[in-house]
């Protein structure tokens, strides 16, 4: 199990002076960007543009701050940190872990009848095609830099994961528990152990290669599963 934050052929990343109170200010100002960045646009963007504009509002503004944050922190090497230290082995391992997950949930679905998410049946409801269209790029795109950038890299710089195999599971099972547990627009057991279970590739995928951009492409594709699962379940009449 200790082997999957290094990749075949990679060696182990080497140790780096932990500083908790300089991480500690960049996760609080990370926070507030997270929170109150997507307000000004909430206010000032009609309601009728809200419905298909949600995720650019919220999401898009909060993924620039974060963004501009990040290249501000590493500006002498931003490059490094989204290259990495590997790139396509925690990309491609962390893609077959994704589906594998999303095909386990399905079974599940099947096998106990679970009703589909609110949440997902209302998603693109009342939406024209070119809304619809906006809606979902947008959720593909802006919230995966948003929330790895928030989750997979300020949350987890918290635990000093750099120092130990033990640091590194802590800072999975507690980022991943996190991240499961804001996303409360999800009713079904199901959906929360399946946010965790992905949380926790993401969060290894992250520590694997050292980049912010593997966790960020793998989200993207998790958006694409979620909304092709739902629809797959859907048709297939796997719901309950």
């Amino acid at each position: 199990m200790t082997h999957l934050f290094s990749p075949p052929g990679v060696c182990a990343p080497e140790r780096s002076t932990y500083r908790f109170f300089p991480r500690v200010g960049l996760f609080i100002l990370a926070t507030l960007l997270y929170i109150l960045s997507g307000v000004p646009g909430i206010l000032l963007m009609p309601t009728v543009m809200q419905s298909y504009l949600v995720f650019v509002i919220i999401s898009g503004a909060a993924a620039l701050s974060l963004s501009i944050l990040f290249a501000i922190q590493y500006r002498s090497g931003l490059a490094a940190q989204l290259r990495g230290r590997t790139f396509i082995q925690p990309l491609k391992m962390g893609a077959l872990s994704l589906i594998a997950l999303y095909a386990l949930c399905g079974v599940i679905i099947m096998f106990i009848s679970l009703p589909q998410e609110a949440f997902m049946n209302e998603l693109l409801t009342g939406l024209d095609t070119r809304q619809t269209l906006i809606k979902v790029a947008s959720l593909i795109v802006l919230p995966p830099i948003l929330e790895e950038l928030y989750f997979r890299h300020y949350l987890l710089r918290l635990f000093p994961y750099e120092s130990s195999q033990l640091w590194k599971w802590i800072a999975v099972i507690a980022t991943s528990a996190i991240f499961a547990g804001v996303h409360t627009q999800y009713d079904n057991w199901t959906s929360i152990a399946l946010l965790f279970a992905c949380g926790c590739v993401l969060a290894i995928a992250r520590i694997a290669s050292g980049a912010v951009s593997v966790p960020i492409l793998l989200h993207m594709l998790l958006e694409v599963i979620a909304l092709s699962a739902d629809w797959a379940f859907k048709l297939a009449e796997l719901y309950g």
